[in-house]
């Protein structure tokens, strides 16, 4: 062994073990940093004060010589550089005897607050020694010079060689800080001078490099707090002209007066542009000291250059201002807008922070609206009153629908003269408007604009100024533009007005151009999938209120959606949340005024085919019973009107069940068209549904028609299945969270003994015409443990012998279960007159533009 540790000893220093493997390291580190950057050095980045040698230095890192390639004359200008980078590199670690570190104080300069005016323009680095353990101990650089020995005694604190440990600390600063490297000409420095640019400089960059080589670091509080940014402020009050008349819209002018403000204090113009002539970053305003960046200073005269001191602008950026819409004009922050007290009542309400009053239930509204229902109807006559529109958005099932008919009653009972309103929806809806208006406010007037016969021209304006409500459809809104344009409507409504989503087609722009004092729109959607779909509904409501489409895609589509900006989509959220009003059904407040089961009617039209088929099985059938007419009502007879029934009923539902040629089912079918929308807002808030038709076929070619439209599998349960795949179909639909969303069964299969609670919607496809039937299908998922409200929707062809039965139905409602009890009988005991009133299709019931 001792042999060994001879040999070893003996070595020469380039061969021991620690040298040999700390070179390879090195030689390896090297290598790889330059094999992974690549063949080229990474350009050197200047300010270009620094000396060339730097840059020498720099790229001889990169170099497979390593050497420094600089003249025999800059060999001493290299060793001084290589010096100040070793200072900056290096990191002092205290010692376990070191009990204080050197510690810089930066003060303002002193100001008199009497004559608000600065007494020393210079600032202030003072030096001190501060103890490790009790920061707050610190012994200023004059108290360290005065002591002559080895030892200062502070405060019951010992501080070893203070005059060597200070002066080590300053050297050590000075490389980084100019004027701490200016005192050192000092014999016994005690503090530095420093212009404002070069206080910046400290606050900005020095401090923080300071503090991480270990020296304490104070500055002025208020630099740690948020900048005090020069920003824009808008004063804004309502134009009394636009009090005084009464008339409110989007389009009202306000006042305004701009001023710019840094931080909390305002600024007029000539202290601005005075404090902007020092052209340093800091400066004071009313004794505050602020930073006041170049980039703000060129965005403040940029905006006093383009825009004025004071005007007029609508209410619409009004409050597109204050609600956060720009986050800055021509590059300085929006800051705050004070609004005047007219104004900020507005907002107040708008915003949810005030209550909104209560309206009444008009005088002639037939039924009771619940209390969700009543609050909708007071937040939709708050925006009217103002001129503002509004998107109702509640959730399918929640009566959007009765919200609008009351608000239209509302208007009328309040300003009885004026004029006519304009409601457009697609054409599947133009009956059940019709007929919900006739049964909860039969007082007003209808006009249905729809069809082949349809007025045009100035008999169109006469007969609707005669009404208090226009009904029409997407398809005409744009064929008929001209005709729709010769009014100024008192509102304008559009149902399931995700019909206009898309901006720039032709639908879209003509809607957006017909002209109403008041704009509504109700959509159980109102995004999709873009949320330009939203900008071209708000652009509708309240035109210019979110900007041009090309502003709105650059300020928060692409950013939310490309980038998930949440800032930007808080903002979008604070614009739009005022004017549009969504309720869930699973809303408390909604919970407990909703039944546990509504029931709905939906009335659709029959398409030109449909109506074709329907009047041809009339007129054959009508042809064979004229023939049984003189005899007896005999079983022959019979047979005949339920085979017209069973006919008619399968040309409501589909063509293609009718023909039963194996033909495709999308669009021919009235009934069909309007399932699968509805369907569509089912599946957009995660509900799940039950169809029922009494027709076996009918639920074929529903499921095969679901299928494709979604994109998702549809469960069918018919007679035909098997008790095995019975049991298996409703166990997965019952049990599996990832079941299909709809099931579609036969009325005679599903109708009885299943427990589907699952669902929350009933669709009735197809009429029974036994409340007792449709009642036992329609509690396979309203039944004791459902803990969700259940949705009823009954499907009625409109102007067909289905609305005829059905308004027989209720209209002796309490006789119903003796009248209907036993099926369609009891319609093959009616006179062949009597049948005919029944059976004759009506000149409403065809879907046509």
């Amino acid at each position: 062994r001792d042999v060994t540790a001879g040999r070893v000893d003996a070595q020469p220093a380039a061969a021991r073990a620690q040298i040999v493997v700390q070179s390879f390291i090195e030689r390896l580190v090297n290598s790889a940093v330059r094999e992974w950057s690549g063949e080229e050095a990474p350009e050197a980045r200047s300010n270009g004060r620094g000396p060339a040698v730097a840059s020498a230095w720099w790229r001889a890192l990169w170099a497979e010589e390593d050497e420094v390639d600089v003249p025999p004359t800059r060999q001493r200008e290299l060793t001084r550089f290589y010096q100040a980078w070793q200072s900056w590199t290096y990191q002092e670690e205290p010692s376990a005897d070191c009990t204080f570190r050197l510690c810089f104080l930066l003060e303002p300069p002193e100001y008199d607050d009497e004559t608000s005016r600065v007494i020393t323009p210079s600032w202030t680095l003072r030096y001190f020694l501060q103890a490790r353990d009790d920061p707050s101990l610190l012994v200023p650089a004059a108290e360290v010079w005065r002591e002559r020995g080895n030892v200062l005694s502070y405060l019951n604190h010992r501080f070893d060689r203070p005059q060597e440990k200070l002066l080590e600390g300053l050297g050590r600063a000075a490389r980084l800080c100019p004027p701490v490297q200016r005192s050192l000409r000092s014999q016994s420095p005690e503090a530095a001078t420093l212009s404002a640019q070069e206080a910046y400089t400290f606050l900005r960059e020095t401090a923080r490099l300071l503090e991480e080589l270990g020296f304490g670091v104070m500055v002025p509080p208020w630099w740690n707090k948020p900048d005090a940014r020069l920003s824009v402020r808008a004063r804004m009050q309502a134009v009394p002209d636009a009090i005084n008349s009464g008339i409110l819209s989007m389009s009202s002018l306000v006042a305004y007066d701009w001023e710019l403000a840094l931080g909390d204090e305002t600024l007029t113009r000539e202290e601005f542009e005075r404090l902007a002539e020092l052209k340093t970053p800091l400066v004071q305003v009313r004794g505050r000291w602020v930073l006041l960046q170049a980039d703000q200073v060129e965005a403040a005269i940029a905006f006093w250059e383009r825009q004025r001191d004071r005007g007029e602008l609508p209410l619409r950026e009004a409050l597109a201002l204050a609600l956060g819409a720009q986050s800055d004009i021509d590059g300085l922050p929006v800051g705050e807008v004070l609004l005047d007290d007219w104004l900020s009542d507005l907002l107040d309400t708008l915003s949810g922070d005030e209550r909104l009053e209560h309206v009444p239930t008009p005088q002639g509204f037939v039924g009771e609206l619940r209390p969700y229902q009543s609050r909708g109807l007071a937040w939709l006559t708050f925006l009217w009153r103002w001129g503002l529109g509004a998107c109702l958005a509640d959730d399918m099932g929640l009566g959007k629908t009765i919200q609008a008919i009351a608000l239209l009653l509302h208007q009328r009972e309040t300003m009885p003269t004026m004029g006519p309103s304009l409601l457009i929806c697609p054409t599947s809806l133009v009956g059940n408007w019709r007929r919900e208006v006739e049964r909860f406010a039969p007082c007003l007037r209808v006009m249905v604009h729809h069809g082949t016969g349809r007025a045009e021209g100035e008999d169109f304006v006469e007969r609707s100024l005669e009404s208090d409500l226009v009904i029409s459809t997407y398809g005409l809104a744009r064929r008929d533009i001209e005709d729709l344009s010769k009014l100024r409507w008192s509102s304008i409504i559009l149902d399931e007005a995700q019909n206009i989503k898309n901006p720039v087609t032709k639908q879209a722009r003509a809607i957006r151009h017909l002209e109403g004092d008041h704009r509504l729109a109700l959509t159980g959607t109102p995004v999709e999938n873009r949320l330009s779909e939203l900008w071209s509904i708000m652009s509708f409501l309240n035109p210019g209120y979110l900007g041009s489409l090309e502003r709105f895609r650059r300020t928060f589509a692409v950013p939310i959606e490309r980038f998930q900006d949440d800032e930007a989509s808080a903002r979008l959220r604070r614009l739009v949340r005022p004017f549009i009003l969504r309720r869930l059904k699973t809303d408390p407040k909604v919970i407990q005024d909703l039944p546990e089961k509504v029931e709905y009617k939906v009335y659709c039209n029959l398409t030109r085919e449909q109506a074709t088929l329907y009047e041809a099985v009339v007129r054959d059938a009508m042809d064979e019973l004229r023939a049984e007419e003189a005899g007896p009502r005999n079983l022959r007879r019979r047979g005949i009107v339920l085979a017209m029934l069973t006919r008619l009923k399968q040309v409501c539902d589909h063509p293609a069940l009718f023909l039963a040629d194996g033909s495709e089912t999308s669009t021919r079918s009235g009934k069909l068209n309007r399932l699968t929308e509805m369907l569509e807002e089912v599946l957009a808030v995660g509900d799940r549904a039950l169809v029922f038709t009494q027709f076996a076929q009918m639920g074929h070619l529903l499921q095969r028609h679901l299928q494709e439209a979604f994109g998702q599998e549809v469960l069918f349960l018919h007679g035909g299945v098997s008790q095995k795949q019975r049991d298996r179909l409703l166990l997965r639909f019952q049990e599996d969270e990832r079941a299909p969303s709809i099931f579609v069964l036969s009325l005679k299969a599903g109708g009885i003994g299943l427990n589907l609670m699952r669902a929350n919607h009933v669709f009735h496809y197809d009429r029974w015409w036994n409340p007792a039937v449709e009642n036992q299908a329609t509690d396979r998922a309203y039944r004791i443990g459902q803990s969700r409200d259940v949705q009823v929707h009954k499907y009625i062809s409109i102007g067909t012998l289905e609305e005829r039965i059905d308004m027989l139905i209720e209209s002796k409602r309490a006789l119903a279960e003796n009248v209907v009890g036993t099926g369609e009988a009891w319609l093959t005991e009616l006179d062949t007159e009597e049948l005919r009133d029944l059976i004759t299709l009506r000149t409403d019931a065809v879907e046509t533009d």
